[in-house]
Parts: C-alpha cells; structure tokens; sequence
C-alpha cells in the first residue's frame, strides 16, 4: 500500500505549543500538541488561524441585505491582521511519551501573519485545520528514492523522511537548497561535502541517518549552485536505477526538476505552491491545469484538493522548465 490515500479527514482543533525554535534568520520550527488528531501523510497541509482571537469589527455578525452587500470599508481593514488562515505543510508528526499528537510547521517571516507565528510562546494556543489535500504516493516495491526540496519546500520532506524511516525503506537519498546558509531551515550535524556528495548531515526527524546533498546559490555551504545540479552525481551513486524523484519548492525549481527528471526518464512527483484562502475547494484561489487525457485536453484542479502534489505529467504547465 501506498502511504497516501485519495481521501482522509480532516478537522478543525486547539492546538497547545509546546516547542519554537529559531532554525535560522527567517525561519521558526513550531511544534504544537493535540490529544487527537487524523490520520495524516506526508505531503499533506494545515491552515494555520494566525491571531490570537481578538475580536474587532469584521469579528462581528453583519446584517446582509438581500439587494445588496454587506457594509464593509477601507476602516475595517485600517489594523493589518491576518483574516485569512495560513496553509503550512506538515513538516513532522509523532506520538510523544504523554500521548498526544505532535504536529510541528516550519514558517518563514514574511507577513504579518507569519510574524505572529514567529512571536508564539510555549503554552499558546494555535487553532489549525487538517491534515487537508493529497500526499505524495510511495509505492509498495523498494525502489530508490530522491527527495528533492527548496526553501520552504523542504518541511514536507523532513515527514517524509520520518515516515520512510519507520518502513526501514533502504534507498534514500535527500537534496536540499537555499539561496544562502543562513535561509537553510535546517539542522546541520557536520559540513554538508562541497561538491554535491550526499552525506548523513543534516538532523532528520525519527532517527533518519539518510545522505543529504547541500546546494546555495552563493556556495556558502555545499556545493554552488542549484539542486538540479546534484542530478549527474546522484544518478551515478544509482548505478542505473530510476529512482521516483519527490520535489517540492518554488516554481522555478519544480520546472527545472520536472524537465530533468523527464529526460533522464525518472518517475516523478511535484508538491506545488500557490496561493490558499481556504484549504478546502471553496474558493478556488488555488487552480492548477491538469491533464484530462492522453489527446491533451486538460481541465482546472485545486492544488488543496486534487494536491498539492501531483504526479508530474499530470500537469501540461511543467513540461518545459522556467
């Protein structure tokens, strides 16, 4: 069986904080404690109520005519507060020794909503949503694996790694990259190898020991340069073998990660960004194209429905790199 499902619950709960923890200039790793939470797989995403429940004009029931609009204006929106929940990728999940389910996002500081995630202290509440949207699909042969992960796309590969770990899965191999080493939301245990060789570096969650390439764009650790740039010695360490290549990251990294990967003929699966005012095909803030068939139609998906990840060829806007 794979490790994600095409559909599981999701819910709406108080978390508590129990951990922050700066990992580098701009990123924050919370981990939060629920008593009991769904099922979730690697891949999947929360919505994050960033505020702390004040309440304020819009908090308030509005009176909604039935030839009109509410009554809302430029006022109502003076206070910079974040109305809109934030969706963050689960980058860790595991039972502790009390019983509770810890959940655990990494945030970047770029807004006023992930400022005030920055500023929660130990004992604070965080009301999420989830585990919403599809995982990525791990099939039942062991075959070699390649996490590929940029920036804030990483979180979802550390889970990953976690859940691999537990199946003892044998062949993994991890890459991840930053524009700089101080933007590199991760945990190194010694000097990541300069030319790109994965090595065990880099802190895993549940005890993975998996090689890890570093690449930054200014080579201030591992090699210079991009995490396509890992590929030649990575199919080289495979002797032959096609690995199914897991990637998530901005989107330029995705195209660049989909083109090489389908010219050396390696499966592949694409985590995606975009935009998410619900989380849940509501507001459809979130369309992707996706293939209808094998004649080239396509139709429009929902990257918090239908994904975030998707298999590569799934999607027509991925066949040529950025």
């Amino acid at each position: 069986m794979s490790i994600a499902s095409e559909w599981q619950p999701a819910c709406s709960v108080e978390a508590h904080v129990t951990c922050v923890t700066a990992l580098c200039r701009e990123h924050v790793r919370i981990e939060a404690a629920i008593e009991d939470f769904p099922p979730s797989t690697p891949g999947q995403f929360l919505q994050l109520l960033c505020q702390d429940g004040r309440t304020d004009a819009l908090d308030t029931e509005r009176e909604w005519p039935a030839d009109a609009f509410p009554e809302i204006g430029a006022a109502d929106f003076r206070e910079r507060r974040p109305y809109l929940r934030r969706p963050f990728s689960i980058a860790d999940r595991y039972r502790a020794a009390d019983g509770t389910t810890r959940l655990c996002v990494i945030s970047r500081t770029v807004g006023v909503g992930t400022a005030w995630l920055e500023h929660l202290r130990v004992g604070a509440v965080l009301n999420l949503t989830g585990p919403l949207g599809r995982g990525f699909r791990i099939p039942p042969e062991p075959r070699p694996l390649l996490l590929i992960g940029g920036g804030v796309g990483i979180p979802p590969l550390l889970y990953l790694a976690r859940e691999l770990r537990a199946r003892e899965h044998p062949a993994v191999y991890l890459v991840f990259g930053a524009l700089r080493a101080d933007l590199l939301p991760v945990e190194l245990t010694e000097a990541p190898d300069p030319h790109g060789v994965p090595r065990p570096c880099v802190a895993l969650p549940g005890g993975a020991a998996y090689p890890v390439a570093i690449t930054t764009d200014d080579g201030s650790a591992g090699l210079r340069g991009r995490v396509t740039d890992t590929l030649p010695e990575l199919a080289a360490r495979l002797a032959g073998a096609a690995p199914l290549v897991l990637a998530c990251g901005p989107e330029a990294m995705l195209r660049a990660v989909a083109a090489q990967t389908r010219a050396r003929g390696w499966d592949c699966q694409l985590c995606i960004e975009r935009n998410m005012g619900c989380g849940i095909g509501t507001c459809l803030s979130c369309v992707v194209r996706r293939r209808s068939g094998p004649a080239g139609g396509w139709h429009w998906a929902l990257a918090c429905r239908d994904g975030p990840v998707f298999d590569r060829d799934e999607l027509p806007d991925y066949d040529t790199p950025e």
